[in-house]
């Protein structure tokens, strides 16, 4: 299973980063490999959400559950529906240097042993330029306001 975190610093503050990663169906205006998320349905803390992604070139759809902690700043996902085995991680969002350090974690899983070994430099590296883009996504649009 590939587990990779990725960080960066934002010049906001937590809080205005956390509310930009939590209204994820606008990923799309400031993320390019996100085509489409759609809140599916959803509480008070949780949504269940559709994404349309592109990774190196191909288009990918999924469901995930996404849990807010507004308290703690935090959101955990887990995939419900698509074609990794695993799919889950967190976003934690913590002050730092009078901005915000904005830490995500995912782990991930093909789900085939035979294939899992060869494979996980790929999709480690894959999972990592995605996240590392999405990162830069928020931070970019945190930094506008």
């Amino acid at each position: 299973m590939a587990e990779i975190v990725a960080e960066i610093n934002v010049d906001a503050p937590p809080e205005e980063c956390y509310r930009i990663a939590s209204d994820m169906e606008r990923f799309p205006d400031f993320m390019a490999n996100v085509l489409d998320i759609e809140v599916l349905e959803g509480g008070d803390d949780w949504t269940i959400t559709r994404w349309d992604a592109k990774f190196q070139g191909k288009a990918i759809t999924w469901k995930e559950r996404d849990d807010f902690d507004d308290e703690n700043l935090t959101i955990a996902y887990e995939q419900t529906e698509g074609d990794l085995k695993v799919f889950r991680g967190r976003w934690t969002f913590e002050p730092e240097d009078g901005g915000c350090r904005i830490r995500l974690t995912v782990e991930a899983s093909l789900g085939v042993p035979m294939l899992e070994s060869a494979l996980e430099p790929l999709v480690r590296k894959v999972v990592r330029d995605n996240c590392d883009s999405m990162l830069a996504g928020i931070r970019d649009e945190a930094e506008k306001s």
